[in-house]
């Protein structure tokens, strides 16, 4: 144990931190970081998860409309882009771990019973989603199904007191270029 931390203090006098963290763009910093975390950490790290994180951080600060999107999840988030689906019929981010309405695919089901831009989904079915670290791909799965299909969500609407529950029978979601 000894070897180990006087190894690491060595390691990090030769870096000198202070002086690399001062200077140079922030994604030199991260590099850097990463670096020092790959040879100093006691453990081995794992370094995509960090890097994830890291990105997930610094989109956090923005606005609720940047977020980032796993390669993992990417194809089935373009999937929409493609033409036709069957599901709610609606666009959603997931902020500060909880999914937020964007906004409802005009002619859609959401928008037929009600559902609106900034509702927040705290249950699907009798399922909580809400802190619970759900995933794009996880939403995508509760909420898509076939055609005629029911779901219940349950949506926090700022104004209101009490949890608001939906019957959406899910339909054929057509996407077009321009709502007009």
């Amino acid at each position: 144990m000894k070897k180990i931390i006087i190894s690491l203090i060595c390691l990090l006098t030769i870096w000198e931190p202070a002086t690399l963290f001062a200077q140079g763009s922030a994604s030199r910093k991260l590099d850097a970081m990463l670096q020092i975390i790959n040879y100093a950490y006691v453990d081995t790290a794992n370094e995509e998860k960090l890097a994830e994180d890291a990105i997930k951080a610094m989109l956090k600060d923005l606005d609720p409309h940047s977020v980032y999107i796993p390669a993992s999840e990417l194809k089935d988030q373009n999937e929409p882009l493609v033409g036709k689906f069957e599901g709610v019929g609606i666009q959603f981010n997931i902020f500060e771990d909880t999914i937020m309405v964007t906004q409802t695919i005009s002619g859609g089901p959401s928008e037929k019973v009600g559902i609106r831009a900034g509702d927040r989904i705290v249950k699907i079915d009798t399922s909580n989603v809400a802190n619970i670290k759900i995933t794009n791909s996880d939403v995508m799965k509760k909420l898509r199904g076939d055609k005629g299909t029911k779901v219940v969500v349950g949506i926090f609407r700022r104004g209101e007191n009490e949890l608001l529950d939906f019957e959406i029978t899910r339909d054929k979601i057509p996407l077009f270029s321009i709502d007009a």
